[in-house]
Order: C-alpha cells, then structure tokens, then sequence
C-alpha cells in the first residue's frame, strides 16, 4: 500500500514549531512541504515571511514571497510579507506600497496595520503613523507595544 504524503500534518507542525520558537524545524517542515508540493504558496509565504520577521536571509525571503504572491496573487497576507521584506531591506517606499495593498484587502488585521505604522515612523511620516497605530488600537486595544510606539512619537 502506497503512502501519501500529508502536506497539510508538515504544514501544520511547521506553525506549531514557529509559535514555540523553534524556527529551524519549523523552515525544515516547510521545506518538507515544498518538496512535496513545489507549488505551495502558503510554505513559499511562511518562510519568507519568517526570515523577513527576523531580519535575515531577506533576498531568499523576496523572492520565495514573490514566487507565492504570484500563485496567489493580491493575497494579503503574501502583500504584508512582501511589504515587511521591504521594510526590512530599508526600501521603504515599496514597503509602503505593498503594506497599503494588503490593508486594503484585510483591513481589520491589526499586524499588518501596525507593519505600515512602522514603515511611516521609518519614513518619518510620524502624524499617519499615529493614525495608523491609533487603528491598530481599535481592533486590539490590549496592545501595549503600540501604546509605546504612539508615546515615542513626536508631539505633533
């Protein structure tokens, strides 16, 4: 009898090693997926978005997300992560661009929100920082860390 492979059981162990901080078994799993399914956006995404979270490896990270985003196109979790490679890479006008994109299809996401209040602190657009920040307080208003971001901000 012939086994098939569980895309989905590797996916899914990949994300559990990720929230329990074991970033190498979770990209081993990933990877693992991508072997089994070369086409697999969603893997393509979580590395790449995963390397971009940590600020490292971030031209594998742009092109692994390139590659899903065009499989999956206008996906916005792929436009975050493209946007937060962006951030990363210090070009953060396209960050800008893409972190607009995915707010417009997921606006209620307040990780994302916050990723485009970063990229307007960098680029030192602090009053729609704020704005920005003060949205992501609407849809998670126990958020601390962006509490302290709105208090660094310049007085306007």
């Amino acid at each position: 009898m012939k086994v098939t492979p569980n895309v989905q059981l590797h996916y899914s162990l990949g994300v559990l090693y990720e929230k329990t901080d074991r970033l190498k078994a979770a990209i081993k799993e990933m990877e693992h997926v991508l072997k089994l399914d070369p086409q697999n956006a969603d893997a393509m995404n979580f590395i790449g978005y995963s390397y971009a979270d940590r600020g490292i490896m971030l031209q594998e990270a742009e092109e692994l997300i390139k590659k899903a985003l065009s499989l999956k196109p206008g996906n916005g979790y792929m436009l975050d992560s493209l946007g937060w490679v962006y951030f990363r890479q210090e070009k953060i006008t396209e960050a800008i661009k893409y972190l607009k994109e995915a707010i417009a299809v997921l606006p209620d996401d307040p990780t994302i929100t916050e990723h485009l209040g970063d990229a307007y602190v960098k680029s030192g657009r602090h009053e729609e920082a704020r704005e920005t920040y003060e949205k992501v307080l609407k849809l998670n208003p126990n958020n601390q860390a962006v509490r302290e971001k709105i208090e660094k901000l310049p007085l306007p």
